[in-house]
């Protein structure tokens, strides 16, 4: 029995380090499934983990620079929305950002990337296109190339688009000087008799709308955000007017050409 005793010890010493090398393999694999769990699967209720458009840097910078924050107070209070330069002096927006004007009737206040405020004037509205275009003294801020909307119009391939804005900013979604990229959504149809794009699956939220609508292939504007179906009717879904449309009203209201 007492020659035994050393044998007894040595399986009982492998067995207990095998025991501990199960032990740390099972610990490192239940971390890494945990990390994927928590941080690269997203979560489809709240919409954590859905990850931006990706965006060169310095071409985000260049746009953002053409991209403004609308803000007009009201008896309820500040309604805010996007809006961007579309010819230096004229901004392209949204016209129900405005609401009833006998009660918004506060100054109009545009403020830009480096959050420097503009007081704009309203050179003309259409709020049966929900459309508006507003004059600012500052010629310096760049406009933003636009589209040949009418290409898209029935197009056959898969034409993503993406927003870049002023949403929810009191939820951190952007800042007051910052506009955030949304996520990616694709073009559904055009609706001729109404000069309106329906997207599916781009990220619009209150304080997107007026702001560009881009062609993520090349950052040409096809339009401007106008509304989403709320998501108890159609999750995902969008409008959007085309930028052929407020080149007619631009040229209505101002008498010039927008290009």
């Amino acid at each position: 029995m007492a020659r035994s005793s050393p044998v007894r010890a040595l399986t009982v010493l492998f067995l207990l380090f095998f025991l501990g090398l199960a032990v740390t393999v099972f610990a490192f694999v239940d971390l890494q499934w945990t990390h994927v769990v928590l941080v690269k699967i997203p979560d489809a209720k709240s919409g954590k983990g859905v990850r931006a458009a990706s965006v060169d840097p310095q071409q985000l910078q260049r746009l953002r620079q053409s991209i403004l924050n609308v803000r007009v107070q009201c008896i309820s209070g500040e309604n805010t929305g996007t809006g961007f330069i579309v010819k230096p002096g004229f901004v392209a927006t949204a016209a129900h950002i405005f609401g009833d004007r006998r009660l918004c009737s506060g100054p109009i206040r545009l403020v830009d990337y480096k959050g420097l405020e503009h007081i704009a004037e309203v050179a003309g509205v259409s709020d049966d296109d929900d459309l508006a275009v507003l004059s600012i003294p500052d010629v310096l801020l760049p406009a933003l190339a636009l589209a040949d909307a009418t290409r898209y119009e029935a197009a056959n391939d898969v034409v993503r688009v993406v927003t870049i804005g002023y949403p929810l900013e009191q939820q951190g979604a952007s800042a007051r000087d910052s506009a955030s990229v949304s996520g990616e959504g694709s073009l559904s149809r055009f609706i001729r008799d109404r000069n309106v794009f329906v997207t599916s699956g781009l990220n619009l939220n209150p304080g997107n709308s007026g702001g560009p609508i881009f062609i993520r292939d090349n950052w040409t504007v096809l339009g401007i955000a106008r509304a989403k179906l709320p998501n108890t009717v159609g999750e995902g879904i969008g409008y959007v007017a085309s930028v052929r449309a407020f080149e007619s009203f631009f040229r209505e209201k101002t008498g010039q050409e927008l290009r």
